[in-house]
């Protein structure tokens, strides 16, 4: 029998740690730091464990009870090891939490899709503003879906006859 993993309120807490929690009368602000002792760089795929410096990434996650959740995500830049690398410095990634670049976790897409798809439209709107997300015109996430980038019929030149 499968072992169920009880949900949590941090991403991925195999590689975050939870700082603190910050609250105002409408959202939450997590604050995480990644806990892992080095990182890949991107380019080479060389390990490092000799920190640059540190930055923070704040980030959409899911909404908790109706309220708005933001993630205050820490994060460490390194140098690379690699003398060879064009990169000599670059960002620990996280993958699992959020994409390279985006504004969302990856599990905030990942329903933000979900309700693209089956909703849509107003109604897809109205739910999520009642769950306590906030979107703008510019998600439409359905779109951008792989799913919905299969390519169109085509003609083979066969004729049936």
């Amino acid at each position: 029998m499968a072992r169920k993993t009880s949900p949590t309120l941090l991403p991925d807490a195999s590689c975050l740690q939870l700082v603190c929690l910050q609250a105002d009368e409408r959202s939450l602000m997590v604050i995480v730091a990644t806990t892992a002792s080095g990182a890949v760089c991107p380019l080479c795929q060389s390990r490092s464990q000799c920190i640059h410096s540190r930055y923070v990434r704040i980030v959409a996650d899911l909404p908790w009870a109706g309220w708005a959740v933001r993630l205050e995500l820490h994060v460490r830049r390194f140098f690379c090891q690699n003398q060879e690398c064009r990169r000599q410095i670059f960002t620990e990634r996280v993958p699992s939490v959020v994409a390279p670049y985006a504004r969302r976790t990856t599990r905030l897409t990942d329903l933000l899709t979900l309700i693209g798809f089956a909703l849509g439209g107003e109604a897809g709107s109205y739910l999520v503003e009642r769950m306590g997300l906030e979107i703008t015109p510019e998600t439409r996430l359905a779109a951008h879906s792989p799913a919905t980038r299969a390519p169109g019929p085509h003609s083979s030149g066969i004729r049936g006859g």
